[in-house]
C-alpha cells in the first residue's frame, strides 16, 4: 500500500471512532432528583410527637356527685411513664370528652362539673395535696373544651435522673422535705395550744419561733445549712413531693 493510502486508512478509522463516541446521547442536565433521607427528615422542632405507646394511664379513683344543684365527675389517673406536655394535654382532653359523653344521671345530662387529674406517682395521687402533673376542669357555665393545665416542674421530674445535692441523695432530700413539713405542722399546733386565738399576733409570732427551732433541728440531722434546707423545700414543692 502506498504511504498516502496508509494515512488515508488511518484517517478513516479515526473518523469512525470519533463518530461512535459522539453517537452516545449526552448526559442530561443536572436536575433536582429525589431528596435523600437526611434532607427530608424533619427538624427536631417539626418532629411529630412519638406515639404514647410507652405511656399508660390507669384510674386511681372516681367520685360522682349527682344532686339537683349539680352533677359532678371527678377522676384521678396515674401516668406510667413520662409523657410529653403535648401527650398529656391530649390525654386530658380525651378523658374529659369521655366523661362529658356519659349519661344516665338523675339530674343533669351531661355532667355540669368535670374534674380530671393525672399524677406522676400513686404516692402523689393518694396524698390528696393537689400534686397532679396535669388537670382539666369544667364548670356549669363553661362552653367548649376547657384548656388543660400542666405543671412543668412535676412533669419534668418524671424524666429527670435523681441527682445528689448538698451531699444528700434525692431519697434523703425527700425525707428531709417531709421532716420540714412535719416541723411546720408541729410548730403551728404547739403555738395554737400555747397562745389563745384571742392573741392572734402573739400566736403567729410563737408559731414562727417554734417552726424555726424545729427546722434547725432538721438541718442538723441531715447536715445541711438553713439555706440549703430552704432549697430542698423549694425542690420538694416544684417536684410535687408529698409532705
Amino acid at each position: 500500500m502506498k504511504k498516502s493510502g496508509f494515512w488515508l486508512l488511518i484517517a478513516v478509522l479515526l473518523a469512525i471512532v470519533v463518530s461512535q463516541g459522539c453517537s452516545e446521547p449526552p448526559s442530561p442536565p443536572a436536575e433536582a432528583g429525589p431528596a435523600t433521607q437526611a434532607s427530608i427528615e424533619p427538624s427536631p422542632e417539626q418532629q411529630p410527637e412519638e406515639s404514647p405507646s410507652s405511656v399508660s394511664y390507669t384510674i386511681v379513683d372516681e367520685t360522682v356527685y349527682d344532686k339537683p344543684i349539680k352533677t359532678q365527675i371527678e377522676q384521678n389517673f396515674l401516668a406510667s411513664g413520662a409523657p410529653s406536655a403535648t401527650q398529656l394535654e391530649a390525654e386530658l382532653l380525651r378523658r374529659y370528652r369521655a366523661a362529658l359523653a356519659r349519661s344516665g344521671f338523675s339530674y343533669h345530662n351531661p355532667a355540669t362539673n368535670i374534674y380530671i387529674y393525672i399524677y406522676g406517682s400513686e404516692e402523689q395521687a393518694r396524698a390528696h395535696q393537689g400534686l397532679w402533673i396535669g388537670m382539666i376542669a369544667k364548670g356549669p357555665s363553661d362552653s367548649g373544651d376547657p384548656k388543660p393545665t400542666i405543671d412543668p416542674g412535676r412533669l419534668a421530674a418524671l424524666s429527670s435522673a435523681p441527682k445528689e445535692r448538698f451531699g444528700l441523695s434525692e431519697e434523703e432530700r425527700r425525707a428531709a422535705f417531709q421532716a420540714v413539713v412535719a416541723a411546720e405542722h408541729k410548730g403551728t399546733n404547739e403555738a395554737m395550744a400555747q397562745v389563745p386565738d384571742t392573741a392572734i399576733m402573739k400566736q403567729i409570732q410563737r408559731e414562727r419561733e417554734l417552726q424555726a427551732k424545729y427546722k434547725r433541728a432538721v438541718a442538723r440531722k441531715y447536715g445541711v445549712t438553713d439555706s440549703q434546707l430552704t432549697e430542698i423545700g423549694i425542690e420538694g414543692v416544684e417536684k410535687g413531693w408529698p409532705g
